[in-house]
Parts: C-alpha cells; structure tokens; sequence
C-alpha cells in the first residue's frame, strides 16, 4: 500500500491541474467527460472495468478516489 500521508489529491474538490498530475502518476486513472471546469476522474481496474469515478467539484470527492488509488497498486513504472 501507498503512503497516505500525503495524498495525490485534496479530500474535497479538486483542479484540473491538480487531475493532470495524477493522470501521469497513476495507470488507469483517466479524465473522462471533461467539459473544462468540471470533469470526472475515473480509476479502472487492468481490464478496463470502473472501480471508482466522481467529479471533480462533488464534496469529497478526493477521499475515495485516494483511497482507491492508495489501496491498488497503479503507479505508473519509472522508466
């Protein structure tokens, strides 16, 4: 399990910028439905099935979706 001390996105909402990031951290987290302002970040197991979604301006947001990218090994490799 991952360090969840210090988390890859906020307990509530959340930017773009900071979806970006994660989005290149982690494999299988992707924007989806992305209409700029709002957006949704969706984490997916190896066969493509949804574990998680929530958009980004929903209260808490983040705490699932940390939870969810801490409990599943999806960083993405170094190269």
């Amino acid at each position: 399990m991952h360090n969840t001390d210090n988390p890859p996105l906020p307990s509530g909402l959340f930017t773009h910028r900071q979806a970006d990031v994660v989005v290149a951290m982690y494999q299988n987290v992707a924007i989806e439905d992305d209409l700029g302002t709002h957006f949704r970040l969706v984490i997916r197991d190896t066969d493509g099935m949804l574990i998680w979604r929530d958009w980004n301006f929903a209260p808490g947001a983040g705490v699932m979706l940390n939870r969810y990218i801490a409990g599943d090994d999806i960083r993405k490799p170094q190269v």
